[in-house]
């Protein structure tokens, strides 16, 4: 039991008890696996005649997060906000820029889990993210055995008074992974009736 170590990793990912496509082996550190950002993401939808948000209700999840979005090039973003390039960042690259104070549900690019028979596993800013105020995964970061896919990741923007770019492709997040014992049901099975919604 315990988390896996980068030894741990490529060899599960050999042994197919860890997925990751695209794999990059540069992207395994000590003991987790990086995750990159993807082209596509929800916001929310201010509007002022809406005062509560019921996540019950699915008609009012889709009037909540509007999308999906698509990043668009930097320099197109910069030129519809009235902006000079920023530094470091190619004008064609395709970027998502944060509010202060905005969240979003974003995508990791990669598909991306484990088998019921490896283990679970959680999901976590880098702390470079973290020391610029950026949550990755505000809340909800653990991932069940047997989930296999794209990770959404509630991005959120604590700094309270400037905007955040955040670059597709951009190292964002970490995988931790935990050896369990054997789980009865599991996502790729439909958790016997329970909630593998989210797997297809």
């Amino acid at each position: 039991m315990g988390v896996y170590s980068n030894k741990d990793i490529k060899q599960a990912i050999n042994d197919d008890l860890i997925v990751c496509v695209p794999y990059d082996e540069h992207h395994v550190s000590e003991a987790s696996l990086d995750i990159t950002l993807g082209h596509y993401f929800y916001k929310q939808e201010f509007d002022e005649q809406y005062r509560v948000y019921n996540p019950f209700d699915q008609s009012d999840v889709m009037r909540y997060f509007k999308g999906p979005l698509e990043a668009i090039p930097h320099q197109e973003w910069c030129k519809n906000n009235g902006l000079k390039l920023f530094a470091n960042i190619p004008p064609e690259h395709p970027v998502i820029v944060l509010r202060p104070g905005e969240r979003i549900l974003a995508h990791t690019h990669e598909f991306v889990g484990i088998r019921p028979t490896g283990g679970a596993c959680e999901i976590r800013s880098r702390s470079s993210w973290g020391r610029n105020g950026v949550a990755v995964c505000f809340d909800a970061g653990w991932i069940d055995p047997g989930y296999i896919n794209r990770i959404t990741l509630e991005i959120y923007n604590l700094n309270q008074h400037e905007s955040v770019i955040l670059p597709v492709g951009e190292r964002i997040g970490q995988i931790i992974f935990h050896h369990t014992g054997e789980v009865e049901g599991d996502y790729s099975d439909g958790r016997k009736g329970m909630s593998g919604k989210y797997q297809h």
